[in-house]
């Protein structure tokens, strides 16, 4: 089964609702109301925590029977997960909440703040 985690921090206040904010950063929007976030630093800290993953091409990573690819923008992290246990997921979660960017739910749209 697939589900996807989503992250981005918003700089300011804006009227536009969670899921616009996702629907248009998934299409690799800018957005002026939303942060830039370290790329690079991110996709280090994914290589370190998944360091026993195998990692294809910087954005596929899989182990066993668990895999999950990273779409990263100057503002948006998504991680689709494919059969990826909540420990694993908990994991990502952590990574982004070092950059102050709360989690998206899209399959509930919910964004986790605070």
């Amino acid at each position: 089964m697939g589900r996807d985690l989503s992250f981005w921090r918003i700089k300011g206040t804006t009227d536009i609702s969670n899921r616009e904010i996702y629907i248009k950063l998934s299409d690799e929007n800018t957005l002026d109301f939303i942060d830039e976030i370290p790329v690079e630093q991110i996709m280090d800290d994914f290589k370190i925590e998944f360091r026993d993953w195998h990692i294809e091409d910087n954005w596929d990573f899989e182990k066993g029977h668990e895999s999950f690819q990273l779409m990263l923008t100057k503002q948006f992290v998504r991680v689709d997960c494919y059969s990826v246990s909540e420990f694993n997921m908990n994991r990502i979660i952590d990574i982004m909440q070092k950059y102050k960017c709360p989690l998206y739910d899209s399959a509930i749209d919910v964004r986790f703040e605070g």
